[in-house]
């Protein structure tokens, strides 16, 4: 009987419950001398309580608990604060001129059937004004027709020296002659004239332009 009281209760609470069954059996002599108040039952049963045994092993995991509910959504946060402004960008290409000593390049084309003035004619138009006076130059391939000391390019890799326009022709066919004649120069494009040979029913000519600005 002890042995079951013993192992529901342990050692201090069996030593708690006899002390209180013997302070109830003496009656009222024990009481007339004293009550046994709780922290001097715990002390008694300190004293005769054996050692703390060993922790006994972990017990098996529990199984895994309901997911908790979804929780209410925050609040909207405060819009962010505007970053620094950045330093102004470089101005955008105005250039309507073009700057002394930089060279604009072409090719150009002629291709014309007879008509009753018997003349084609050619029109280049530069992208940017030239500003400044530029004398007119025909570089061809026939012996005569090339000056090299103002155009020393070539009909592939066109070049003009400072106030200079080069036109730069390769084979000619259904002309007089095998360069244009100059109907005027402008800063703004250049326009010539073809003359057609006599019995000739078109005229075919091309190749490449430079001029550079003085």
């Amino acid at each position: 009987m002890f042995s079951k009281i013993h192992a529901k209760l342990g050692t201090a609470g069996l030593v708690i419950a006899i002390v209180a069954l013997v302070a109830a059996l003496s009656g009222t002599a024990v009481a007339a001398k004293k009550f046994i108040t709780k922290q001097e039952a715990i002390k008694i049963a300190k004293k005769y309580a054996g050692k703390t045994g060993a922790a006994g092993p972990a017990g098996p995991q529990g199984p895994k608990g309901d997911q908790g509910p979804k929780g209410d959504q925050g609040s909207k946060g405060d819009p962010g604060q505007p970053g620094p402004q950045g330093e102004p960008g470089p101005a955008g290409p105005t250039e309507t001129s073009l700057p002394s000593g930089k060279t604009l390049i072409g090719v150009w084309n002629v291709q014309a059937a007879s008509n009753p003035l018997e003349v084609a004619v050619q029109s280049i138009s530069f992208p940017l004004e030239v500003p400044g006076s530029v004398t007119y130059v025909f570089v061809g391939e026939a012996p005569g027709l090339t000056e090299e000391e103002h155009c020393p390019g070539s009909i592939g890799a066109p070049e003009a020296e400072p106030g200079y326009f080069c036109l730069y022709g390769g084979f000619t066919f259904g002309a007089t002659t095998e360069k244009p004649e100059a109907i005027r120069l402008e800063s703004f494009g250049w326009e010539g004239q073809w003359t057609f040979a006599t019995g000739a029913e078109q005229v075919f000519t091309n190749g490449s332009w430079a001029v550079t600005a003085a």
